[in-house]
């Protein structure tokens, strides 16, 4: 359970520098605190490896077909780069959505790894999202990270410890199961990760997923089989996402025209872009366009 007296502090913290649909830094490694006055439309997110804890209201994250529900109490832990697509669907001016966010320190996590005996943490399914109730230990050691923040002699000295501190809790976490495999360094979760890597470096080149299954060193189906048990999604969709997503954003910085977005993604034909494009954001690119350049002349 969180504390009534945490939640008022991260809020009064919130309000005092207008935070609102963007994350601000506020503690050592990262830390930042998120604030909605209202439910937000649906958007594209890009996860790197990170913890979130939600203080307040609710939010619903999407990969492939799978829906993860956070809402107050709940923590959530993406273990490695993954495109998304989220919206708050509980919050008010009174009561607004709160979350911290925290970046996954992989050497930091590694290192902690090596100095604990995990044979006996309890096996579950690895998954690249995964939420569960959070344990009081974790909100605890996020609480003192927070309030460490503008203490700059108690920080030098403190946070250090509690971000290793908050690492081990994740490590423990019954959801912290992907966070496990990784640390194992030819554990197939591993091996996914690192083909992520390749497909995000280059995201606009034509994907054979047969390569990929060879930089992993397993088959294809069994490649595609765990990539699809850990993200939620195939190599193709995965790839789908990360060009839709920065064709997005390019198009809403009034950067590019839509056909040379299609292009500069990837796609041979604008025809099927605008399809996959209305597709995935529910209406077609050029309702993306600033309003200077879609407007008629």
């Amino acid at each position: 359970m969180i504390d009534d007296d945490f939640i008022a502090r991260v809020a009064a913290f919130a309000e005092a520098r207008g935070i609102r649909d963007e994350p601000v830094e506020c503690g050592a490694g990262g830390l930042a605190v998120w604030r909605s006055l209202a439910p937000t439309p649906i958007r594209p997110a890009h996860y790197q490896p990170v913890i979130c804890l939600v203080l307040q209201g609710a939010k619903q994250v999407s990969v492939g077909r799978s829906e993860t529900l956070l809402s107050k109490g709940k923590s959530l832990i993406v273990s490695v780069d993954l495109p998304t697509i989220s919206r708050v669907v509980e919050a008010s001016r009174e009561k607004p959505y709160l979350t911290f966010s925290l970046p996954i320190d992989m050497a930091l996590l590694r290192e902690v790894a090596g100095e604990v005996d995990l044979a006996g943490v309890e096996a579950r399914e690895a998954n690249a999202i995964s939420a569960a109730e959070a344990d009081k230990a974790l909100v605890d050691s996020m609480d003192r990270l927070f309030s460490v923040a503008n203490k700059p002699a108690a920080a030098a000295m403190l946070a250090p410890l509690i971000l290793r501190e908050i690492h081990f809790w994740m490590l423990m976490a019954d959801h912290g199961g992907m966070l496990r495999e990784l640390c194992r360094a030819d554990s197939r979760a591993a091996r996914i990760a690192r083909s992520i890597g390749i497909i995000r470096r280059d995201f606009t080149a034509r994907l054979r997923v047969e390569d990929l299954a060879r930089a992993a060193a397993m088959s294809s189906s069994a490649f595609h089989d765990h990539f699809k048990t850990i993200t939620g999604t195939t190599p193709l969709q995965f790839q789908k996402q990360l060009r839709l997503m920065e064709a997005r954003r390019l198009i809403a910085s009034g950067e590019i025209s839509v056909s040379a977005a299609a292009y500069h993604v990837g796609y041979e034909s604008p025809t099927q872009f605008s399809r996959e494009y209305a597709r995935a954001w529910g209406a077609p690119p050029r309702t993306d366009l600033p309003a200077r350049i879609a407007a008629p002349a």
